[in-house]
């Protein structure tokens, strides 16, 4: 009976490692390389003083191909009904978990800017990329968002993050 189970954790064993080679064979993204901070889980909370209690997340992610793309998943909730808002950057070079840039950058699509668009429960979701191919490999940043409503006024804000552009 030993000799049964033993023989049953060999195959077991041996098809968990089949299943994972066969997924890094299929050309399924390959989440970053071992450098630290390629991938971000970014959180968004209300700024000071503002009316809404809304929530966000950016799931900050670079593949680890030669493309230099990093996608942003961004998902908001409990902002206003059936409205737009929009998702910006700022970085700085200067690497203290201090985000002095202000120079924001609108993401979307590319360099195509693109709205997070709220339902009727103030819930939103926004697919968007950047290309980072014009910025070198190792580049190292600290870098924070926000969310901004169609007036222009800022309703999310994350803290400092830092990046290292990868491959």
């Amino acid at each position: 009976m030993l000799k049964f189970f033993a023989s049953l954790l060999a195959l077991t064993t041996l098809a968990a490692v089949t299943a994972v080679a066969a997924q890094a064979d299929s050309g399924a993204p390959s989440w970053g390389p071992a450098t630290p901070n390629f991938n971000l889980q970014v959180v968004l909370r209300p700024v000071d003083g503002a009316t809404d209690t809304g929530f966000g997340l950016v799931k900050f992610r670079q593949p680890k191909d030669a493309q230099k793309i990093v996608y942003l998943d961004v998902w908001v909730r409990d902002l206003g009904p059936n409205h737009s808002y929009l998702l910006q950057r700022a970085v700085d070079t200067n690497v203290n978990d201090d985000c002095t840039g202000t120079s924001w950058l609108t993401l979307g699509k590319g360099l195509v800017p693109e709205a997070i668009a709220t339902d009727e429960t103030g819930t939103g979701r926004a697919n968007l990329f950047r290309n980072l191919a014009s910025i070198p490999l190792g580049t190292e940043f600290d870098i924070h968002f926000r969310v901004l409503d169609a007036s222009g006024a800022v309703v999310l804000e994350s803290a400092c993050y830092q990046f290292v552009v990868s491959q």
